[in-house]
């Protein structure tokens, strides 16, 4: 019992530290630190030329664009205004296999650009290949003709004299980063406007203490000079490019005068994929940016552990902190089981309450319940982020849909999709329960028949939605020889396969190969039941040769089972694919109304364990 005391006690004073100590020494620390040792001399042009223009850096400014009309056509009026001179400012737009009208509102200002003097660069490429290889590919471009190089979203609109505010602070001793006072236009609800209002106060800190740790990606000028390309897998890309500069010695700083207003609001399901991603992103920046952790950094090295890494530490810290109460409810001693049972319970209510609330969109609205409630939701969605970077099951992009696609019909009920999803994870927790002694087993077995990993991963195209389709990594139980289509490339399974070992075919068989899905059902990629998972290249071509084949997971995610896959074998041509999406198409009729719904799994399940035991797997 000593040591769950002892965790309970650290686990809650970290949490205390990270949320109110840390926050309010910073705080304390930036209002008695002597910040008025020079003078600012910075005065506005306040749109008048002047001797002094001649002097001021050349500022490219870069905006990755990916399906932005609806912003597009404000952000850049919103450049014509701002006071700089005209030959010393560049906008390049960088279009990433945009499927909308994005292009067209851009070359709409060509005209409008070219009177005022100003140039405006369009980058168009037809194929999507991500923000960062965007930013590397534009900044590496320009940073031979630019002394600074600025970032910013199409969504956010920024004063209109910050543009010299970046060039007055550049030339500042050991500044390589400036950024400026981020809000939102329009808060989602109360916790989150709470939460901005908390994260400003500690950048502005951070400012002057030291370095801000992360700028907002809304806007950001970096020196040209010092630019330097990152990994394109990179999640958080506003964070990790300043931060390396960060990581170099130079600081990073918060000026007030600079407004940035984000005009995109939020809702609660974006808001969750958001903070999902940053989750992802937090672990692989801590990894990536360990530097920050020496002592040469100094307070940044301290702001770095003390906000980002305990921030990316933190659901981990709780989830412990949970387990520690529960079992510390059994002490001997009355005061600390009496005291495990209150922090217990309400952890308790409010996770289940959080849960409750993001599943029926029903935020709180009065304080403190909206603020812990979304605490609470940021935390479950972060744990959720680390976890899917932890086990490489990361989504990748995400690909926004067009909005002239009809979006998708509410057709499943309330009644269809909490039990569906809540009888998902009840099933993949004891399903994972019983199977878990029995993987080191199937390894085993995998390793002595074949060489290479044990697990198999592969990318998959999820549910879609009406502004995105999901894509994801399942995972499977290795049945193949390793680097199988290395030559054939991409290929439909066949009968009597070659490629499959003799382990492997038993394990497809017995359908024993799919069981490390349940992870994946656990995630939210996939349910038990639905139609089956297919790979983004398969994808592409049969929606030229099917019609309506795309809209097999159209609201609904794919199953580890479904009507189609008990109904019949694997594909092997296009005319076993049209059947099969017959059966599909079937199944979604099923989750218009509860009896059908369950009428449905519970029979596709039933015959989906007959096949296993009978070995009629595929």
């Amino acid at each position: 019992m000593d040591w769950l005391l002892f965790g309970s006690i650290v686990s809650v004073n970290l949490f205390i530290y990270h949320h109110w100590v840390y926050p309010k020494f910073l705080q304390r620390y930036a209002k008695y630190r002597d910040v008025d040792d020079k003078i600012d001399t910075f005065e506005s042009r306040n749109y008048v030329s002047n001797d002094v223009d001649s002097a001021l850096p050349n500022i490219t400014i870069v905006m990755p664009i990916y399906n932005e009309e609806k912003h597009l056509g404000a952000k850049l009026s919103n450049l014509l205004m701002l006071d700089y001179p005209a030959d010393k400012l560049k906008v390049v737009l960088g279009f990433d296999g945009c499927t909308d009208n994005s292009v067209a509102v851009a070359r709409e200002y060509l005209e409008q650009y070219q009177l005022h003097g100003i140039s405006l660069e369009l980058d168009v490429a037809e194929d999507n290949h991500g923000k960062v290889h965007v930013i590397n590919k534009l900044l590496m471009r320009h940073k031979s003709t630019s002394d600074i190089l600025v970032l910013s979203d199409v969504s956010a609109l920024i004063s209109i004299d910050a543009m010299q505010i970046f060039a007055h602070r550049m030339a500042e001793e050991g500044v390589g980063v400036v950024t400026g006072d981020y809000q939102l236009y329009e808060h989602g609800s109360k916790g989150e406007a709470h939460y901005w209002n908390y994260q400003r106060n500690i950048r502005k800190a951070e400012s002057i203490t030291g370095s801000i740790i992360g700028p907002p990606g809304a806007l950001y000028a970096i020196k040209a000079a010092l630019f330097e390309e990152i990994p394109v897998d990179t999640i958080n890309d506003d964070f990790v490019f300043p931060m390396l500069l960060v990581s170099r010695g130079y600081r990073a700083v918060l000026d007030e005068r600079i407004s940035i207003i984000e005009m995109e609001a939020t809702n609660t399901a974006d808001d969750f994929s958001r903070r999902t991603r940053i989750g992802a992103g937090n672990v692989q920046q801590v990894l990536r940016l360990r530097g920050l952790f020496s002592s040469q950094n100094g307070l940044t090295s301290f702001n770095f552990f003390s906000g980002k890494f305990l921030r990316t530490l933190m659901p981990f810290n709780l989830l412990a902190l949970f387990v520690f109460t529960y079992f510390l409810t059994n002490s001997d001693s009355a005061v600390i089981a009496n005291a495990a049972w209150f922090l217990w319970l309400g952890q308790c209510c409010l996770y289940g309450g959080s849960a409750l609330g993001l599943l029926f969109d029903a935020a709180p609205v009065k304080q403190p319940w909206a603020s812990l409630y979304y605490i609470a939701v940021g935390y479950m969605a972060s744990f959720y982020g680390a976890i899917r970077y932890i086990f490489g099951l990361d989504r990748g992009t995400w690909i926004k849909i067009s909005s002239a696609h009809p979006t998708v019909a509410d057709f499943q009920k309330q009644s269809v999709v909490i039990p569906k999803r809540f009888s998902d994870i009840l099933i993949s927790i004891v399903a994972l329960l019983i199977i878990t002694p029995f993987v080191p087993l199937v390894a085993l077995a995998i390793k002595l028949n074949s060489k290479g990993p044990v697990f198999y991963r592969q990318l998959r195209v999820g549910e879609i939605k009406n502004e995105y389709v999901e894509v994801f990594m399942l995972i499977k139980f290795r049945t193949m020889g390793v680097e199988s289509e290395s030559k054939s490339g991409p290929v439909w399974a066949q009968k009597q396969d070659t490629r499959v070992t003799s382990v492997g075919r038993f394990l497809r068989k017995t359908r024993i190969d799919e069981l490390p899905q349940l992870i994946n059902v656990l995630l939210g990629d996939m349910a038990i039941v639905g139609p089956r998972p297919e790979r983004p290249v398969f994808c592409g071509r049969l929606e030229e040769k099917i019609p309506y084949y795309l809209e097999r997971t159209r609201g609904v995610r794919p199953g580890i089972t479904g009507l189609a896959q008990v109904s019949q074998g694997a594909d092997t041509c296009l005319e076993d694919v049209k059947n099969k999406l017959y059966w599909d198409h079937a199944y979604a009729l099923s989750l218009t109304n509860f009896t059908s719904w369950l009428k449905a799994d519970a029979t596709i399940i039933l015959r989906t364990f007959l096949t296993m035991v009978t070995f009629k797997g595929n």
